[in-house]
């Protein structure tokens, strides 16, 4: 029998776990480990708010590529009135998930074995083609593959100058733990540290709640996300810039074709979607210092035509702003200094020299999660990159691997043993992190580790 050990429940590591499931046998036993519950998804959909909406819409969440609207008619199978474009509460995509990893329990009498084990997983040993999975509190097993399904992490601390504060319970490094927005009274002030959907999540779950006291949110750019829209579509020209290996170039190539569309009447998100077949292509070929350089420099203008948001978020967000209940400062942060009654952050606005002050009952940390794993301080990260069984991906983004899923050791040699897939993987094909993305890699990795067969 081949022992599978899955490595996080999230998106990533039940899509992982279903597919195992639909290829494997009764050959194959899986057990997939995580420290919640079986309905925990980790924080993108674990809120139970019908207003934190998914950021894609529903004819584009399947859980599998050859049946679009899989997880569209799961929906409406149960009373709920949908269409394809619509984007529905992320509570739902989390019920679908759960539902689907629950059938393949329901059916194992002739498939494989399926087991959910509730654990925190503190270090992996491998050795003869196997390893040995150690868990706190918790008897090690040996299994012949492992899957590092590891999801995110809290984001960085901003780099202020008093780091003592980063102790005050009026900053929260985890925007997403347990009744953060509680700690809240109706009338407090809130600064929302980033610009990036999460932002945008926690200033919409303000407003649902019916809080009156402003909304800061300080970013370097100041840039929020776009939302969705309907666009005519725009003709690839990726043939244009595939052998392109600096950043640079590319740059050119793209502004030329916004500048084209806008002429056109084109969207110009439609430039860049018409990128997203090609991207991971593209980012796979570009030396490691011109990735450094896309994300010094260009990343933030990247995201917020990439990532975007509902309609029903753009227009909640601009009615805050009109009343100037939500501002978005662009700046650097530079300080906290805690007072008897608020939280003070000191910040640089851009293009000045001069600081000013926000004052505020609460600071979130909306940066966004680390993904350097150098500075990951995590047990399982911290004690395989000890054991050089994992290092830092490109640009110092997730883990290193082969596209695959084979995880890349410091000695620069890849694994037969341990994989991984989902966010981990943004340094090897950056375009990783969306349903689209992930559910192609639970599909050919669950492929690899039944058959050996990737493609």
């Amino acid at each position: 029998m081949t022992k599978i050990a899955i490595i996080g429940a999230g998106l990533s590591g039940r899509l992982l776990a279903v597919n195992l499931a639909r290829q494997g046998t009764s050959a194959v036993s899986i057990r997939m480990i995580e420290r919640g519950d079986s309905r925990y998804m980790g924080p993108a959909y674990s809120n139970a708010g019908d207003y934190l909406l998914l950021n894609v819409r529903a004819g584009q969440m399947a859980a599998f590529s050859e049946d679009s609207d899989h997880f569209l008619r799961w929906v409406q199978e149960r009373g709920v009135r949908a269409d394809r474009s619509d984007f529905l509460p992320r509570r739902l995509f989390r019920e679908y998930i759960v539902d689907l990893v629950r059938e393949v329990w329901q059916a194992r009498r002739n498939g494989p074995l399926l087991e959910h084990l509730r654990a925190e997983v503190i270090d992996i040993e491998t050795a003869e083609g196997r390893a040995t999975i150690h868990m706190e509190a918790q008897e090690p097993f040996v299994v012949d593959r492992g899957v590092l399904a590891l999801g995110n992490f809290l984001p960085r601390h901003p780099l202020i100058e008093n780091r003592m504060a980063l102790r005050s319970g009026r900053y929260a490094r985890d925007p997403w733990a347990q009744g953060v927005l509680a700690a809240l009274s109706r009338g407090d002030n809130a600064i929302l540290i980033g610009s990036g959907q999460t932002t945008v999540d926690l200033a919409v779950a303000l407003y649902r709640r019916g809080h009156e006291g402003r909304i800061v949110a300080v970013s370097r750019h100041g840039l929020l996300p776009m939302a969705h829209r309907s666009f005519e579509s725009y003709p690839s020209f990726f043939g244009e810039i595939k052998d392109s290996k600096r950043i640079l170039d590319i740059l050119r190539t793209v502004r030329k074709h916004l500048a084209r569309a806008k002429a056109m009447g084109i969207d110009e998100r439609a430039v860049i979607d018409s990128l997203r077949p090609d991207t991971q292509t593209l980012w796979s070929g570009i030396p490691t210092d011109e990735k450094c350089r896309f994300l010094r420099h260009l990343f933030r203008y990247w995201e917020i035509i990439r990532s975007r948001i509902p309609p029903e978020s753009e227009a909640i967000i601009a009615r805050m702003r009109d009343s100037g209940q939500f501002t978005v400062i662009a700046g650097r942060i530079r300080n906290f200094v805690e007072t008897e009654t608020a939280l003070e952050v000191q910040y640089v606005p851009r293009g000045r020299t001069t600081q000013e002050v926000e004052r505020a009952a609460l600071a979130i940390n909306c940066i966004g999660p680390e993904s350097n794993y150098s500075r990951v301080d995590q047990p399982l990260v911290r004690n395989l990159m000890e054991r050089g069984l994992i290092r830092p991906g490109p640009a110092n983004l997730g883990m290193d691997a082969l596209p695959n899923g084979a995880v890349i050791g410091r000695d620069g040699r890849s694994s037969d043993v341990l994989y991984t897939l989902g966010s981990t993987m943004r340094g090897v094909l950056w375009e990783v992190i969306a349903v689209p993305e992930i559910r192609v890699q639970a599909e050919r990795l669950a492929r690899l580790l039944v058959t050996g067969n990737f493609w």
